[in-house]
C-alpha cells in the first residue's frame, strides 16, 4: 500500500493528552464494556459517547484502536436498537424524549464511523508499524465498519424524513474511494454483525437505498429494505463504464442521481450504477424471493422498487409556485366524512333513520383511523363528538407549488400525530366546492415544525359509499367506507374504487350503498395500493330486478338512476 497518497477524509486531530476511562488496550476495553449498565440504556449510551469522543482525539496505534472498537461494538449494537425503538413510530416532529434518543443515536453512529475511519487511515499511512496483523486486512475491515455506521446514519435520516447531515454522503463516498484506491473494495470479508461480504456491498447498501425513493416508504419498509440491500450489491454493476440509470460523484456530498439529469457524465470521480439485473429479479414475486427478501415481500413494495430502480421518475407537468391556502383532511375515514358534506357514516347509509348516538354504528375501517381521536381545537371543522361520534379535522395548509398532477404542501407548526407516506388525503381549494382525492407520496422535514409534503392527485372529486362484501351464503357483513373516483376521459383514467387496505381483493363482488340507492359491483384489476388503501377498477353487475325492469321499459325510482351513465 502507498502511504504517501492523500486521504481526503475530515477527521479530528488526535490531540488529547490522556484517555481517562480505562487503560487504552483491548483487555481493559473488554472489562470496561462488560461492566456497562446494559439494562440502563441512557447511562450506557452516555458512557459510550464519552469513550468514543475521547478515543477519536487520542493517538493510538491502529491495531490497538481497532481492537478497542471491536470490544465496544457489541454494546453499541445493543444500545442503537434500543434507542431506535424510542424514536421510530413517533410523530414526524419528534417529542423531546424521542428527539433526544434520535440525537444520541446519530452521534453514536457518527463517532463510531469516525473511529473506524481513523483506524483505517492510520493502517494505510503507517502500514510499516503493523506487526500482529495484515495491514491490508486491518484497513479493509476498518473501512467496512466505518461504512456500516455511516450507513446507519443514512437509514435513520430517511426513516425520520430528514436530509442527511452535511458531509454525510461525502464521507461515504470518500471511504469507498479510499478503499478503491487501495484495491480493497472487493476483498472477501466475513463480518460477524451485519454479514457483510465486502466494502463494496456495505457502501452500495446506502447508495441503493437512496435510489429507492425512500421518502415514499414507511419506517418498517425501510428497515426491511435496508437489511436486504447488502446482498443486492452482487446483482448490480458499479463502475466508471457501467451502462446504468444512476450516477454517483465520489467528490460530491450527494446521493446517487439520475444519469439523464447529470450535466457532466465524464470524470475520474464518476461511477455509474446499473440495476437492470436486480430489477429483472424484482419484477416477479418468485424472482424477488431470490434477491434476499422474504417470500412475504408486499406486492406494493416490490412494485415500488421495480419502478424506482428501473426507470427515471420525471415530472410530467411543470410545477408552478403558489402560496394559496388549501383545506386538507387526512385518512380515508376523515376524507369520506368531508366528501359526504360532513355527514356521519350512519347518516350516509340510513338517512334520517340513522341509529341514535347510543346505537352509534362502528365502521371497521374507522377503527384504524387515528384522526377520529384528534384533539379539540386542532382543526377548523369536525364531526360532532357528543354521544360517541368521531371527530374529523380539517386543516388549513399553505401550498408550496402545484401542477395538474399534484401538489407540494408547506406545512408549518405541529403535524398530525401519525402522518405518513401512503395516506389518503382530501383537499379543497377555496374557490372549489368538491374535495379532491390525493395520496401522500413523500415527506421531507426541512426543520422542526416545517415539513414539505408531496401529493399525487388521484381525482378532482369523489363520491362516498358504504361497501359490503357479498358472500355465497347470502350473508352481508357491515359496510365500510369506500370512495368512488369518477372516470377522467382526458387522461384515460377509468372509474375506480378506493377501499381500506384489508378485506378487499380482485374479482370480489361488493354491494355499494347509501340511503338512496344500492348497486352491485365486481372488483377488477388492482390499480395501486399503499399501507393505507387499495385502488381497484370495477364493473357493475346487473341484478335480475334491473334486467326485468329494463326489459319491461320500467324506470327504477331513485334520484341516482342516471348517475352511473355519466360518471
Amino acid at each position: 500500500m502507498d502511504g504517501n497518497r492523500t486521504v481526503q477524509l475530515n477527521l479530528p486531530e488526535q490531540d488529547l493528552a490522556d484517555f481517562t476511562l480505562f487503560p487504552p488496550n483491548a483487555a481493559a476495553a473488554i472489562g470496561w464494556a462488560q461492566a456497562l449498565p446494559v439494562a440502563n440504556t441512557d447511562a450506557s449510551v452516555e458512557l459510550l459517547l464519552r469513550a468514543l469522543d475521547e478515543l477519536n482525539h487520542y493517538r493510538l496505534h491502529p491495531e490497538i484502536r481497532f481492537s478497542i472498537l471491536e470490544a465496544l461494538r457489541p454494546n453499541l449494537d445493543v444500545a442503537l436498537p434500543n434507542l431506535a425503538r424510542r424514536y421510530l413510530n413517533q410523530p414526524l416532529v419528534l417529542p423531546d424524549e424521542p428527539q433526544r434518543a434520535a440525537n444520541a443515536s446519530k452521534t453514536l453512529y457518527h463517532l463510531m464511523s469516525t473511529a473506524y475511519s481513523i483506524a483505517a487511515v492510520d493502517a494505510i499511512q503507517d502500514s510499516d508499524s503493523i506487526r500482529n496483523s495484515n495491514p491490508g486486512q486491518l484497513a479493509c475491515e476498518s473501512i467496512q465498519r466505518a461504512l456500516v455506521y455511516a450507513g446507519g446514519m443514512v437509514l435513520q435520516s430517511f426513516q425520520l424524513f430528514r436530509p442527511l447531515e452535511v458531509q454525510g454522503w461525502h464521507t461515504l463516498h470518500k471511504l469507498y474511494a479510499l478503499a478503491e484506491q487501495e484495491l480493497l473494495t472487493d476483498l472477501p470479508l466475513d463480518e460477524p454483525v451485519t454479514g457483510a461480504r465486502s466494502i463494496r456491498a456495505s457502501y452500495l447498501q446506502s447508495i441503493l437505498l437512496s435510489c429507492c425513493k425512500p421518502n415514499h416508504l414507511r419506517q418498517s419498509d425501510l428497515s426491511e429494505l435496508f437489511a436486504a440491500l447488502q446482498d443486492w450489491a452482487e446483482r448490480v454493476q458499479f463502475s466508471i463504464d457501467a451502462d446504468g440509470l444512476f450516477i454517483v460523484d465520489l467528490d460530491s456530498d450527494q446521493p446517487a442521481q439520475y444519469i439523464s439529469l447529470y450535466p457532466d457524465r465524464e470524470g475520474d470521480s464518476l461511477r455509474r450504477l446499473d440495476t437492470r439485473e436486480l430489477v429483472a429479479k424484482l419484477a416477479s414475486p418468485a424472482g424477488a424471493a431470490d434477491t434476499g427478501f422474504s417470500a412475504t415481500l408486499p406486492d406494493a413494495l416490490r412494485k415500488h422498487l421495480v419502478s424506482s430502480l428501473g426507470q427515471p421518475s420525471l415530472r410530467n407537468f411543470k410545477r408552478t409556485e403558489s402560496d394559496a391556502i388549501l383545506s386538507v383532511c387526512i385518512g380515508l375515514s376523515s376524507t369520506h366524512y368531508h366528501v359526504a358534506n360532513q355527514r356521519s357514516f350512519e347518516s350516509l347509509l340510513y338517512g334520517e333513520e340513522a341509529p341514535s348516538a347510543g346505537e352509534h354504528y362502528l365502521d371497521p375501517a374507522a377503527q384504524d383511523d387515528v384522526w377520529r381521536q384528534a384533539r379539540p381545537g386542532s382543526f377548523t371543522d369536525s364531526g360532532t363528538d357528543d354521544g360517541g361520534h368521531y371527530r374529523y379535522p380539517e386543516y388549513r395548509v399553505q401550498l408550496a407549488d402545484a401542477s395538474p398532477g399534484g401538489y407540494c404542501l408547506h406545512w408549518t407548526g405541529e403535524l398530525p400525530a401519525d402522518l405518513k407516506a401512503g395516506d389518503i388525503l382530501g383537499l379543497k381549494e377555496e374557490e372549489h366546492r368538491d374535495w379532491g382525492i390525493a395520496v401522500i407520496r413523500w415527506l421531507n422535514q426541512v426543520e422542526p415544525h416545517r415539513t414539505l409534503i408531496g401529493l399525487e392527485l388521484l381525482s378532482p372529486r369523489a363520491m362516498p359509499y358504504g361497501a359490503s362484501a357479498r358472500h355465497n351464503n347470502g350473508e352481508r357483513p357491515p359496510p365500510v367506507r369506500v370512495l368512488l373516483l369518477p372516470e377522467i376521459t382526458l387522461v384515460n383514467q377509468p372509474t375506480t374504487l378506493i377501499t381500506p387496505r384489508w378485506g378487499f381483493q380482485e374479482n370480489q363482488k361488493l354491494t355499494l350503498s347509501n340511503h338512496a340507492e344500492e348497486c352491485s359491483v365486481q372488483l377488477l384489476r388492482q390499480v395501486s395500493s399503499s399501507s393505507s388503501f387499495v385502488q381497484f377498477e370495477f364493473r357493475y353487475i346487473h341484478e335480475l330486478g334491473d334486467v326485468l325492469a329494463e326489459n319491461q321499459g320500467l324506470k327504477l325510482s331513485t334520484q341516482f338512476d342516471s348517475l352511473w351513465s355519466h360518471i
